[in-house]
């Protein structure tokens, strides 16, 4: 349990969002919200679309964003006649590819995670494979901070369901209601509301901000680093 500053007040925005309430957990998501992993996924998927010739709808951009590689190469393989298998091949194929050049955090990501792990239990849940995520928070300077990480392979359904969410918070030995995701997609928002936990979007996708009890516009938002130093 960190100790208060004296002078740490919680700002008005953060108050009219929570009140009193601060949590006893917290669980991050990771791509797009912690690393900048959205941008490497979109430049491999955008070279699998263009390479078996998939003509994506509105819809598609949106299910796609923040869902599983599995459930991208189920929408890939229905818009281009390909079969599943062998489109989910190319994403892994393309990603990993992508991945090679590295990994950037996103701003004001490492100071917020640093900053929570010192005053509460922290967690990771990602729609990525488990061992993906391990590597990616690694390789962006984040995992010694995580004494809790659920993926799709680690739950029986993965985001949009609440599943990985709720094991997270059990995980860290927190009731739910206690507990504080951040997100940055419509599908991980999901997951987190229905869990039951309270919640911080961090949208980044053009066009989507999700239902939450705080919007804010990047990790580096003052009143985030604020709030934190209170608790």
């Amino acid at each position: 349990m960190s100790t208060t500053p004296a002078d740490a007040t919680v700002p008005e925005s953060v108050r009219a969002a929570f009140g009193d309430w601060t949590p006893q957990a917290v669980v991050f998501d990771c791509d797009g919200l912690l690393l900048d992993t959205e941008s490497v996924w979109m430049r491999a998927q955008d070279a699998v679309v263009a390479r078996i010739g998939a003509v994506l709808t509105p819809e598609d951009d949106e299910r796609l964003h923040g869902s599983t590689i599995e459930v991208a190469a189920e929408v890939l393989a229905a818009r281009s006649g390909h079969p599943e298998t062998a489109v989910l091949a190319q994403l892994d194929e393309a990603f990993a590819a992508e991945l090679d050049g590295g990994v950037t955090t996103m701003p004001g990501a490492p100071e917020t995670v640093r900053a929570a792990a010192a005053a509460r239990p922290l967690g990771c849940a990602s729609n990525s494979w488990l061992e993906s995520l391990r590597d990616k928070l690694a390789a962006g300077g984040l995992l010694e901070h995580f004494t809790v990480l659920e993926a799709s392979d680690t739950v029986d359904r993965p985001k949009p369901a609440p599943d990985m969410y709720a094991a997270a918070a059990r995980a860290l030995g927190v009731a739910p209601e206690d507990t504080l995701a951040l997100e940055d997609s419509g599908t991980g928002a999901q997951a987190a509301r229905d869990a039951g936990l309270r919640l911080i979007a961090v949208p980044t996708h053009l066009g989507s901000v999700p239902e939450a009890d705080l919007v804010l516009g990047s990790l580096e938002d003052p009143a985030l680093a604020a709030w934190i130093a209170t608790w």
